[in-house]
C-alpha cells in the first residue's frame, strides 16, 4: 500500500485547499478528515457559510465563502476542486500557472485505489451502461459497485470490499484525471455537449478520450471516429464491422461475427440499447466474464428512471419520461428508438448549453407530429419547426396539457428535452417529477380537442 501512504503523507505535509462544498466536495472533505488531512475550505457561494457555521465538521479549519479572488489559491501546493468548477475560472487557472496541483476526487481515488476498475464515459448512454454493467456483474458473481458521475462519489466507496469498481466519468472529471488505471475503458460516443465550457468540440472530445490513458483494454465505438484512440490494445463495438456487434435488422448481438443472443427477448428495447448491450459485454469480458454463457443475466435489466421510462397510458396515448436527455444526441436516440411513423408529440426545451437545437430538424421532420417547447431556449424551435406543428408554453403543466390535446390513440407524448433543466428546475429529476405530476392531473378524457 506504498502508493496510498505516499499520496496521503504528501497531502498531510502540504498546504491543501478544498474548493466547492457540493456532493463531491463534501465527499473529498470527509475522506481527507478520515486521514487526518486538514484543508482550508472554500466555496464561491455565500449560502454555503450558513451550513458550514452550523457544522462541527469545520471546527478549527480556515473557511471562506464568496469573494474568491483571482489569486486565492496561488500559495497552496494542492487544490482539490469539485468537477463542476471550470479550470478556466481565474482562481483555478492562476493556481495552475503557479504550479499548484489541481485535481478532483477521481484523481485522488486513482492515486489510492488498488482494485480493478471498469470506466465509462460518453455524451449519451453512460449512466445506462454503468448501471447495466454493475447489475450484470453482480448477477454473474462479481461483486461490483457503481460510482463516480452516477451513483455515489468514488471516495465514498473506495474502502468497500468489492471485486470491481464501475465508474461513470464526465468530461469535467476527466479534465483533472491523469492516473486512473482501468482493466477496460470506453468512450461510448461523442456529440456536441457542454460547448459553453470548452473552447471547441475537439477539446471536449479530447477530454473524453483521456479515459484511455492507463487502460489495459480500450473499447471504442466503431461507428464514431471521435471515440477512436489508435491503440493495439483495443476492441470495438458497433452496428457493423465491430468485434462486438448489434445488428438492427435481426435484433441480434454478435461477438466476432458469431450470433450470441436475440436482443428482441431482452427487457430493454430500442436500437440504442442494443449498442449499450454489446458495450456492456465488451467491458465485462475484461474482468473474465464470458458473454454467450451469461446472456440470461444480461437480458433482465429493465433500465434507469427518467431514461425513456414508461409513465402511464391514457386513452391509448403513452407518456414517456426521458428527462435525463439533457443534450441533442440523447433526444435523437429517444425519438428514433421509440417512434413509429409520425406518432410522437415531443416536449422539449430548457438550457441548450450553447448547442444548436436545429440539429433535431430531420428527426422532428421524420418522426414528430408536434413539438411543445418550453424553457430558456424554446425560441430556437421557431427557426426550424412549422408554426402549425409547434406550441410554445411557460410551464410543465401547460406543456403536458397541450401535448395531450395534440395526441390521438397510438401516439406517444415524449418528454425528451435535449436541454439542461437548470433554467426552470433544480435538476432533471425535478423536471421529471413536474412532468409526472402534470400527467396525474389529467383525467382519462380531459385535454383532447
Amino acid at each position: 500500500m506504498y502508493q496510498q501512504a505516499e499520496i496521503l503523507q504528501q497531502l498531510k505535509a502540504s498546504k491543501v485547499a478544498l474548493f466547492g462544498l457540493g456532493l463531491t466536495g463534501m465527499s473529498m472533505f470527509r475522506y481527507l478528515q478520515k486521514h487526518d488531512i486538514k484543508p482550508d475550505v472554500f466555496d464561491g457561494k455565500f449560502e454555503a457559510a450558513s451550513s458550514a457555521k452550523n457544522s462541527e465538521l469545520f471546527d478549527g479549519l480556515n473557511t471562506q465563502f464568496g469573494n474568491i479572488t483571482d489569486t486565492q489559491f496561488n500559495g497552496y501546493e494542492y487544490l482539490l476542486i469539485s468537477p463542476g468548477i471550470s479550470l478556466t475560472t481565474p482562481a483555478i487557472s492562476n493556481a495552475i500557472k503557479n504550479g499548484v496541483q489541481v485535481f478532483c476526487d477521481v484523481e485522488l481515488f486513482a492515486r489510492v485505489n488498488v482494485k480493478p476498475v471498469l470506466a465509462v464515459t460518453g455524451s449519451n448512454g453512460k449512466s445506462t451502461v454503468v448501471a447495466w454493467l454493475t447489475d450484470f456483474l453482480n448477477r454473474v458473481g462479481k461483486k461490483a459497485v457503481v460510482c463516480g458521475n452516477f451513483g455515489v462519489p468514488v471516495l465514498d466507496v473506495i474502502d468497500q470490499a468489492v471485486d470491481v469498481f464501475v465508474i461513470e466519468l464526465s468530461s469535467f472529471q476527466l479534465d483533472t484525471t491523469e492516473s486512473l488505471k482501468c482493466e477496460a475503458a470506453t468512450v461510448l460516443n461523442v456529440s456536441p455537449d457542454h460547448l459553453d465550457r470548452y473552447e471547441s468540440f475537439e477539446d471536449y472530445a479530447a477530454s473524453k478520450r483521456k479515459i484511455y490513458k492507463h487502460a489495459k483494454l480500450e473499447i471504442y465505438n466503431a461507428n464514431d471516429e471521435l471515440t477512436w484512440n489508435q491503440s493495439e490494445h483495443a476492441q470495438s463495438f458497433g452496428l457493423e464491422k465491430a468485434d462486438w456487434q448489434y445488428v438492427p435488422d435481426t435484433q441480434t448481438l454478435c461477438q466476432n461475427g458469431q450470433v450470441i443472443a436475440d436482443f428482441s427477448t431482452f427487457a430493454l428495447a430500442g436500437h440504442h440499447n442494443g449498442l449499450n448491450a454489446v458495450s456492456v459485454l465488451a467491458l465485462a469480458s475484461a474482468v473474465g466474464i464470458d458473454a454467450k454463457s451469461n446472456i440470461d443475466s444480461l437480458s433482465v435489466f429493465s433500465g434507469l428512471t427518467h431514461r425513456c421510462q414508461f409513465v402511464v397510458e391514457l386513452n391509448n396515448v403513452k407518456f414517456i419520461d426521458d428527462s435525463k436527455a439533457t443534450n441533442i444526441a440523447s433526444c435523437q436516440a429517444a425519438i428514433n428508438g421509440l417512434a413509429a411513423n409520425k406518432n410522437v408529440i415531443l416536449i422539449a426545451g430548457g438550457d441548450a448549453k450553447g448547442a444548436e437545437l436545429s440539429e433535431l430538424s430531420l428527426d422532428i421532420q421524420n418522426y414528430v407530429k408536434h413539438v411543445v417547447a418550453l424553457g430558456k431556449d424554446k425560441q430556437q424551435f421557431v427557426q426550424f419547426v412549422d408554426d402549425s406543428s409547434l406550441t410554445l408554453v411557460e410551464s410543465m403543466p401547460e406543456a403536458v396539457q397541450k401535448a395531450y390535446a395534440q395526441s390521438k390513440p397510438g401516439d406517444i407524448v415524449l418528454l425528451s428535452p435535449a436541454c439542461a433543466s437548470i433554467d426552470m428546475f433544480s435538476n432533471y429529476q425535478a423536471r421529471a417529477a413536474a412532468f409526472i405530476d402534470a400527467i396525474h392531473h389529467l383525467s382519462s378524457g380531459d385535454g383532447h380537442e
